[in-house]
């Protein structure tokens, strides 16, 4: 492991534990056993590590998820919940802290807007295919599902601090929690074949 990838590791550990705003770059650099400088060598401030991170982020998503289907079912597309939602829960800190973040951050603010239109035209054309399989109704009032979007994306941005608050556990079980949440928004989209197949795939 390179310098600069020990320096992201410690700054993902201290974030998530402590948040963006207490983790500094002197503690940073004491965790990974270089000196203040060096690690300014790397990265300038906690805002270039916080950009760094969540670059990383985005790359894993893309790879392990939108690279991996080229065609979406009811199947692929419960697995890509969990492993994205695993993933956001691995930099968690993101989505914990995401208002000061991106109020600090305007380039990073730019980037998720950006990432979310993207994530938008996605999740369409997911229901695109999922109304050509038979697995989802057509839409049936004019922009249903550009709501039934918005909605997702609102709890895929905020389930994290949500659960800070209500869950005292961590890890596997509250990560299954709002992914189960979030399959369920679709539920009442689905034909009685998707219905069917949901209960076989998700259940």
């Amino acid at each position: 492991m390179t310098t600069k990838e020990r320096i992201l590791e410690a700054a993902l550990r201290q974030f998530n534990k402590i948040g963006a705003g207490q983790a500094t770059l002197r503690s940073i650099a004491d965790e990974v056993g270089i000196s203040h400088g060096n690690l300014c060598y790397h990265f300038r401030n906690t805002d270039a590590l916080i950009e760094a991170l969540y670059g990383r982020l985005v790359a894993e998503i893309d790879e392990q998820v939108f690279q991996r289907y080229a065609e979406i079912n009811l199947d692929n597309m419960a697995s890509s919940v969990e492993t994205t939602y695993r993933l956001l829960y691995k930099y968690r800190f993101l989505l914990a802290d995401l208002v000061p973040i991106t109020r600090r951050i305007g380039s990073l603010r730019g980037q998720f807007r950006e990432l979310m239109r993207l994530r938008r035209t996605q999740f369409h054309e997911a229901f695109r295919q999922l109304i050509g399989q038979g697995m989802m109704r057509e839409e049936w009032a004019p922009g249903l599902y550009g709501h039934l979007i918005t909605n997702m994306l609102i709890l895929g941005d905020n389930w994290i601090p949500n659960a800070e608050i209500h869950f005292d556990e961590k890890g596997e079980a509250v990560v299954r929690y709002y992914v189960e949440a979030f399959l369920a928004m679709i539920i009442p989209y689905l034909t009685e074949a998707g219905l069917a197949k949901y209960r076989q795939t998700v259940t």
